[in-house]
Parts: structure tokens; sequence; C-alpha cells
């Protein structure tokens, strides 16, 4: 695949995120047998899968759970996964993404293979880790403070 077509698909999904209830944009996007791992918040690329979805109907559900108003982005290119020994797969991608939630800022790395179709058969969805807004109480509970400085 070049990295043309895997540009193509991830904005693609991006349509199909910032539009979760239009299902023709997620079968544009994805296979019918897509497979999708969403890990849970962590550094990039190593945190836990969190949930796993298989087939288009699960990924519709899932996307349902979207809230109104969230819109993706793309924020940097497509590059290929190395597959080891100095090689790449030519059929893996990886890119950062972007959300905007009203004033929540946020986003992750997406990791994809290729159908010969250009979609997506398989997706790892990785938020990057959570961090506190200066001053904000701790997620664990507490008051609000900063760290250092």
């Amino acid at each position: 695949m070049s990295l043309d077509i895997a540009r193509a698909a991830f904005q693609r999904l991006v349509d199909a995120f910032d539009r979760p209830r239009e299902p023709a944009l997620l079968r544009a996007a994805v296979t019918d047998d897509i497979a999708l791992d969403r890990h849970a918040p962590g550094d990039r690329g190593v945190a836990p899968i969190a949930e796993s979805f298989t087939g288009i109907a699960a990924v519709e559900q899932w996307f349902a759970r979207t809230p109104p108003g969230v819109r993706f982005a793309l924020a940097g290119d497509a590059a290929p996964v190395p597959a080891g020994s100095g090689s790449v797969d030519a059929d893996r991608w990886r890119i950062e993404y972007a959300y905007d939630a009203g004033d929540f800022h946020h986003g992750g790395i997406w990791i994809a293979r290729l159908a010969s179709d250009g979609r997506i058969a398989h997706l790892s969805h990785h938020p990057f880790a959570l961090r506190e807004p200066p001053g904000a109480p701790h997620a664990r509970g507490g008051s609000g403070h900063t760290h250092g400085g």
C-alpha cells in the first residue's frame, strides 16, 4: 500500500468518527469484518486493551457511544509500521489523531492494517495518557493543586 492510500484510509476514519450516526461513512472506512482494539489511555502505543470489537455492527454500536459535537482530525502523516529486522509491513500504518470535545482536547495513535481495497481491516485505537490540568482535582480524589513550579 502507498502513503496516499493509507492517508486516505485514515481520513475516511476521521470522517466516520465525526459523523458516528452515519453508517455509510463507517462502511466506507472499514471492512465488514473489522477487528478493533480500543486500548486504555496510556503511554504511546503500550497501554493494555480495554475493549475489543469484531464486525461492523459491533463497531457501529461503539461509534454510537460518541457524544455529539466531538470532532476528530489527523495530527500528523501516516507512516508504515516496522515489521522487524529493519523491514516494514506494507499493509500496517500508524498515524496520530486529535479530537476536541468542547474545551477538552486530546489525541492518540491509530495503528491500522489495510485490506486490499484500502479500507481498514484491523484498528488499534491508542489514546494518549490523560493529563491533569494545573490546579485540577486528582481523578482519585483530593483537592486541586499544582505539581511543582
